[in-house]
């Protein structure tokens, strides 16, 4: 211990920033200089659960000496937590200059509600909340310098009240929103110029009569991700920078979705509606111009039809991917060829991948098309859904001798 107590005061904070804040108080026993040395660490972490002291809380507020606290992480798990202890701790926290702010709240079902100060913290830059209630403020919001947003299981007045804290955000660059049954919002709109990194999530216990949509208004946005089994669509303006979308979703139609993604370069979609019928009005006359990597959930029997759909819309498709991440309903569903080859297949598609792969007719019959007209085909790789060795080996026989328009093409079993 002599030795650490050598090192530099600066380095040493660094090491104290590492451990859990309880930890951190108890080194002040060691000796003298190490008393007071732990509330220099411009970081705060408590989590509180039954039988949790909040005086511990309380006094390491009062004793913080850092000149700007970086980071102050809450995470409650017990109700003998008084709400009003944590609204004192949160604009604390705020007085002290925070820059990330992480509160996670699940004593019971109710919300959090934060303190006033909190609407006009111009130091945050990231701010993460599970279970809290953003009512009560006034339009003078302002977090100008926030760069992260994670807003999970959050309730609002209204669907104002949350385009207004959106607004304030105007060097926002990643957003994520989790929706829930009494949010009190209906239609999320999305409107921040600047966000590159976009997450929506609202999962299946939503109940149907609580949510529309989601309307995107981000043309700087970069990555996004939308799960979403209970609303009715997303409206979105055109994102020209889009590298990567994660599209899960129960929609009717696709195509209002779809259409704005036509600069995306890796897609990846999983469509849980079961009432498509033809493929053409998915995704109507809409073409993906810059798509490199799709993958399909094949959860679904209208995927096949979606497929159809894709490929003929994806001229410089590289990368083709069929998975199953659900629970298989896909019964019903059957490969028809379309009317002429896509140029995908043509001219650029290399790889071709297909997991959980049980070689049915339909299921050989497209494998066996695409290696027929794949010209560009250096892999296709399938890994299939049973263990048994004579009914893999089945598999292989039926594809081992098909046609293949590529001389380099590899099929690999696993």
């Amino acid at each position: 211990m002599d030795r650490i107590s050598e090192l530099p005061d600066a380095l040493l904070l660094q090491i104290l920033s590492l451990v859990q804040t309880k930890d951190r108080v108890a080194t002040g026993l060691l000796s003298k200089r190490w008393e007071t040395l732990w509330t220099l660490v411009p970081k705060l972490d408590f989590h509180l659960e039954c039988g949790s002291d909040s005086e511990f809380v309380n006094r390491s507020l009062l004793l913080h000496r850092a000149p700007v606290l970086e980071v102050f992480s809450l995470k409650v798990e017990t109700f003998q937590v008084n709400p009003l202890d944590i609204g004192l701790w949160v604009r604390t926290a705020v007085d002290h200059g925070v820059r990330e702010l992480k509160l996670n709240y699940t004593a019971n079902e109710d919300p959090i509600r934060l303190p006033r100060s909190f609407y006009t913290c111009q130091t945050l830059l990231v701010l993460k909340l599970k279970n809290a209630s953003l009512v009560g403020f006034s339009s003078s919001v302002c977090f100008q310098s926030l760069k992260i947003l994670h807003l999970l299981s959050v309730t609002y007045s209204d669907e104002k009240s949350l385009e207004t804290i959106l607004s304030s955000c105007s060097s926002l660059k990643d957003l994520v929103v989790e929706c829930c049954p009494n949010d009190n919002v209906f239609i999320f709109t999305i409107n921040v110029p600047s966000l590159q990194s976009l997450s929506l999530n609202r999962s299946s216990k939503y109940y149907p009569k609580n949510c529309l949509g989601f309307v995107i208004n981000a043309p700087s946005l970069k990555y996004l991700n939308i799960r979403d089994y209970r609303g009715s669509f997303c409206l979105a303006e055109d994102m020209p920078q889009l590298v990567e979308a994660n599209i899960e979703v129960g929609y009717e139609k696709l195509d209002e979705l779809l259409g704005s993604l036509t600069s995306v370069k890796r897609l990846s979609i999983c469509s849980t509606k079961s009432n498509f019928t033809q493929a053409p009005c998915l995704i109507g006359t809409t073409t993906f111009q810059q798509l490199v990597h799709l993958e399909i959930c094949t959860c679904k029997p209208e995927w096949w039809n979606l497929l159809v759909c894709l490929l003929t819309a994806t001229p410089k498709l590289r990368v083709l991917k069929l998975k199953r991440t659900h629970k298989d309903c896909s019964k019903g569903g059957c490969w028809n060829e379309p009317g002429s080859v896509p140029d995908c297949l043509l001219n650029s598609l290399e790889y071709f991948e297909w997991r959980r792969y049980k070689g049915t007719k339909d299921q050989s019959d497209l494998v066996t098309y695409i290696l027929r007209n794949s010209c560009q085909l250096t892999m296709v790789k399938i890994l299939t859904e049973t263990d048994e060795h004579e009914e893999q080996l089945e598999m292989i026989k039926k594809l081992a001798f098909s046609p293949r328009a590529s001389n380099t093409c590899q099929v690999d079993f696993d």
